[in-house]
């Protein structure tokens, strides 16, 4: 089993709901949660549009990052986010969404495809993602 975090954010609906959806098909799809954050709201980044919710949450899984990153795409097309518009971090064109899934660290990989860079490469630029693993906790 590998460790993966991912973080979770909603800015469009019923944003809670978004969320809980999500790691429902993330447990089903992509492993047994082992830690969370607690979720908080901040100011869009990137851009200026509705506030976010946003939780960071760790998982035990199998699958490789490639794959892993295909099922998160998938699940935010579920989850009505439009398939084009994510891209590459760095190159994205921020807009709001019912949900975003980003691959934050995955065990030890170090990478940089076309498709992921692992770990993110934004992770130092959000202070809210840096406090939110600060705030990870183990499941109960």
């Amino acid at each position: 089993m590998n460790n993966v975090i991912l973080s979770l954010g909603s800015n469009l609906g019923d944003r809670d709901f978004y969320l809980a959806a999500a790691r429902q098909l993330l447990e089903l799809r992509v492993g047994e949660p082992t830690r969370l954050s607690p979720v908080i709201e901040t100011r869009s980044w990137g851009y200026d549009s509705h506030d976010y919710l946003n939780q960071v949450v760790e998982y035990a899984t199998e699958l490789e990052p490639m794959e892993l990153l295909r099922v998160l795409k998938e699940i935010e097309v579920a989850l009505g986010r439009p398939a084009e518009s994510k891209t590459k971090a760095g190159t994205q064109d921020y807009k709001d969404r019912t949900i975003d899934i980003d691959i934050l660290y995955y065990e030890n990989v170090e990478m940089d495809t076309p498709e992921l860079t692992i770990p993110h490469p934004r992770i130092q630029e959000r202070p809210f993602i840096q406090e939110l693993l600060k705030q990870l906790k183990t499941e109960n």
